[in-house]
């Protein structure tokens, strides 16, 4: 188990060192289209919420949302979380990553109207409530192995206490995860139509 465990951390670690790379040259890129915008071009980028919450006035300002998506994967990773939120993670920067590189390749051959774009509304609800369950559920399961590994350091009095709390902390993860299912199931249910 020891072996598969180090088998799939160094793959990981290939995988992180490539995506890694590739944010590096995107970041490059943008930098120099940045540097030859001109201002009054420079509206506001267009993106999906649920994939940059924040709008910026230049593509280096999404880099760096998609560096804080990276380093969210790699911790992810480390910590060793539950497979669906290092997809999560892995899939929020593979769509930022998509996206802003569309962009910048369409500018790259002088097609601005790549900067506005319409999405669902409806769709865009879900996925911004979908991101707010999906950090929730990373700080609930932060908090469950804050107190497992309290318990293990706490003096044999405390340990009662501690274990309560690991249980209580269980089942509102428990009920999140359920609801994010809810709401994963809706989101298809949207895409399918």
């Amino acid at each position: 188990m020891a072996e598969l465990n180090k088998k799939a951390s160094h793959g990981y670690s290939l995988l992180l060192n490539q995506l890694e790379e590739q944010l590096r040259d995107l970041s490059t890129r943008c930098k120099k289209l940045d540097s030859e915008i001109k201002q009054s071009e420079n509206h506001c980028f267009v993106f999906e919420v649920h994939l940059f919450p924040k709008r910026c006035f230049s593509l280096k300002g999404y880099i760096e949302q998609i560096q804080k998506t990276f380093n969210s994967l790699q911790k992810a990773i480390h910590k060793q979380l539950p497979e669906f939120l290092i997809k999560h993670e892995c899939e929020l920067f593979t769509g930022q990553f998509h996206l802003l590189l569309q962009l910048v390749q369409g500018l790259e051959k002088g097609k601005a109207e790549l900067l506005y774009k319409s999405y669902s509304s409806q769709k865009e609800q879900i996925y911004q409530h979908l991101q707010k369950q999906y950090r929730y559920e990373h700080r609930l399961l932060d908090m469950i192995s804050e107190q497992e590994e309290k318990l293990t350091k706490s003096p044999y009095e405390e340990k009662s206490y501690i274990k309560e709390k690991i249980e209580a902390l269980k089942i509102r993860y428990q009920k999140c995860n359920t609801y994010t299912q809810k709401l994963e199931f809706k989101l298809e249910d949207i895409k399918d139509e």
